[in-house]
């Protein structure tokens, strides 16, 4: 007879700050077959009556007079084993609150339903789920021998039902996606569900409409833009089998399917898969541990991996798949780069090179051609500065300075959202010459209006997308070649492949390249990489200029022969020197308050006590403590400490925890 197992482990649903976050209650015998783990419950927690979610049964209490279970709110849990597997699993590995973790795995609208009730969100309200259902069913053209080759693995494992980790390393324009889909319907066929995730959803019109017509009324699509009532309802359909193809953000790796047959991880390396808030857990990590719990393969795809999944890949820990070349033979555009050392000491002080200048004229003699002009800052100026003293604008809540944004007539501060009025005069010295200085989309789309006066443009930016259909119109209307250029910012770096665009300028290059990150050279020659391959999709020639002042630098010289390869063996070399991942893991300890000397004076502490606990030498060091690079956020001042070695699970039950401390396992840049 199985054993007896009389008592639950419950993770209330409150918003407490406690130092424990699991309880255990008695279960009554009526709800006995009905308190399994997963299972969404009532319980007594204090003077009050919370709802909770059972994560285990056990057969002892660490209470002496646990309280009872009051009643399971649901005929079947919210959440299945490996959900509940997998939550456990996320809070151990990101030192995060299990409560937490499983408000990140079910929407609100899920985690409110009433018992008994059932809600029915709308389906069409956005343009991305309304896209599902306007899509075209399209056939499934044959695969090239470079796609069967790198999708054979991936179909022996869908067929084996295995469980198999693959890079799929394919440059900008190789039919990864087919590769995908052809897996996809390998696993459909055996009558098993998909997950696949995307970086931005709202950012890959193109990638939602191929699945949604490729398999019509079997997707759903999962991302934050969505409503809660339009979250809830996805999520429903998936759980009812309505849908078994899972299109998504990062949090779409926490779909109900009922039996996940692949999961596909498109553009591995981009930074939108790692949460930026409690729990702090990177999707790309959940999606690989959940296709082991189900036994089932996962592809990662991307032009440019992150260096440490290349390195994986290489060195056996994961399985590896290329497609070297473009669909059809097409040639990677050429990159041409431009010194801008040297066009200030001819005394060009446009934004557009001569170069450049000359390349837009050239591309748009024809009618037919579009062109795209990257730069990934935004606003009008990117700094405000007084050239008699000195001083400049900065936010009254953070360590940075405002942003001017000439089409609002103000200055924004990007983190915190605070606004100030331009000012007339310099609020230190009173000069009137205080002026915005620096480059972003809004001032590019000035310049170029007044080059080119007849040029057609639209620009896309965070300022231009407010709304979250807005990317969508955006797309749409360069499509239909309603406008000749675009400009934008790392928007416009994935997900367009469109055969009219037969130029990309790359305004300035080294915008993330001397930012104070181990990862700012992996970060500069990804983005340029990606959006250089955004060129020459089409049968005519293409090129692409790339204006830097950093020419010699190893990521802009990688970029401009598309070349991975040798950019990796260089990147991985530096951080086998500097002791920085894939050769060690790292986890970033904050507090933030609101006097800088405590900040201060409390980190320092945490530093003494974690350095002796460390002390016998495992392999294990701590960085800092050091003010953080944004040193005041939103009113507080922050700083932290980092522990870097290969067993970094060892420090986190002696890290520093409670109110102002944020922990950050494998923090993103």
């Amino acid at each position: 007879m199985p054993p007896i197992l009389p008592y639950a482990a419950v993770v209330p649903d409150t918003r407490s700050i406690l130092p424990r976050d699991v309880f255990t209650y008695t279960v009554p015998d009526d709800l006995d077959a009905l308190a399994i783990p997963g299972a969404r419950v009532e319980v007594p927690f204090g003077a009050r009556t919370v709802t909770g979610y059972v994560v285990e049964r056990t057969t002892g209490s660490d209470f002496e007079a646990p309280r009872a279970l009051m009643r399971v709110l649901d005929e079947a849990p919210l959440l299945d084993e490996n959900q509940v597997r997998i939550a456990l699993w996320i809070a151990a590995r990101y030192v995060a609150p299990l409560g937490e973790v499983i408000k990140a795995m079910l929407p609100s609208g899920v985690r409110s339903a009433k018992p008994g009730g059932r809600k029915r969100g709308p389906r069409t309200t956005s343009r991305g789920v309304a896209a599902i259902d306007e899509a075209a069913h399209t056939e499934a053209p044959p695969l090239t021998g470079a796609q069967q080759a790198a999708a054979a693995p991936l179909l022996q494992a869908v067929d084996a039902h295995t469980h198999i980790r693959l890079l799929l390393h394919g440059v900008t324009g190789s039919g990864k996606t087919e590769v995908y889909l052809a897996a996809i319907s390998r696993a459909l066929e055996h009558g098993r569900g998909v997950i696949v995730l995307v970086p931005e959803i709202s950012l890959t019109p193109q990638t939602v409409a191929r699945f949604a017509g490729r398999f019509p009324g079997r997707v759903a699509l999962v991302h934050s833009g969505l409503t809660d009532a339009e979250r809830a309802a996805q999520w429903r359909r998936i759980r009812e089998g309505e849908a078994d193809v899972v299109v998504g953000s990062r949090s779409a790796v926490f779909a109900p399917l009922r039996a996940p047959g692949v999961i596909v991880v498109d553009e591995e390396d981009a930074g939108a898969y790692k949460q930026d808030r409690v729990p702090r857990y990177n999707a790309v990590d959940v999606a690989l541990e959940l296709g082991r719990l189900h036994g089932i393969p996962v592809v990662l795809g991307s032009a440019t991996p992150r260096v440490e999944t290349f390195f994986h890949a290489k060195t056996g820990a994961m399985e590896y798949a290329e497609l070297p070349e473009r669909i059809a033979g097409r040639a990677l555009p050429p990159i041409e780069v431009v010194d801008l050392r040297e066009e200030l000491q001819a005394g060009n002080r446009s934004p557009l090179s001569q170069t450049l200048e000359r390349a837009l004229r050239e591309t748009h003699a024809n009618p037919e051609a579009q062109s795209i002009l990257f730069l990934n800052r935004r606003g009008s100026a990117t700094v405000v500065v007084c050239r008699t003293c000195g001083a400049v604008l900065t936010c009254p809540n953070c360590s940075v300075s405002m942003v001017y944004h000439q089409g609002r007539a103000r200055c924004d501060c990007h983190y915190c959202g605070a606004v100030a009025a331009v000012p007339m005069t310099c609020p230190e010295c009173h000069s009137p010459s205080i002026r915005g200085l620096g480059m972003g989309t809004e001032k590019l789309e000035h310049e170029v209006r007044q080059l080119f006066p007849k040029l057609r443009l639209l620009r896309m930016d965070r300022d231009t997308v407010s709304h979250r259909d807005a990317y969508y119109d955006i797309y749409e209307k360069f499509r239909n070649h309603e406008a000749d250029c675009l400009i934008g910012t790392q928007m416009v770096a994935k997900g367009w492949d469109l055969a009219g665009v037969r130029l990309v300028g790359i305004v300035n290059a080294d915008t993330a390249l001397h930012f104070p990150d181990y990862r700012s050279g992996e970060i500069t020659f990804s983005l340029l990489t990606q959006v250089a391959g955004r060129a020459g999709r089409g049968d005519e020639p293409a090129r692409v200029v790339l204006q830097t002042y950093s020419p010699g630098h190893y990521a802009i010289r990688h970029a401009l022969g598309h070349d991975y390869l040798n950019f990796a063996r260089d990147e991985i070399r530096i951080r086998r020197a500097l002791h920085f991942p894939p050769y060690a893991r790292l986890v970033q300890c904050t507090f933030a308050h609101t006097d800088d000397g405590k900040a201060e004076q409390e980190t320092r502490l945490a530093v003494q006590k974690v350095s002796g606990i460390l002390a016998s030498g495992d392999g294990l060091d701590v960085l800092g403590p050091a003010p953080a690079f944004l040193h005041r956020l939103r009113g507080e001042y922050r700083w932290q400490f980092t522990v870097r070695g290969e067993a970094i699970e060892r420090t986190f039950p002696h890290l520093p925890r409670g109110r102002g401390w944020s922990i950050d396992v494998d923090p993103a840049p």
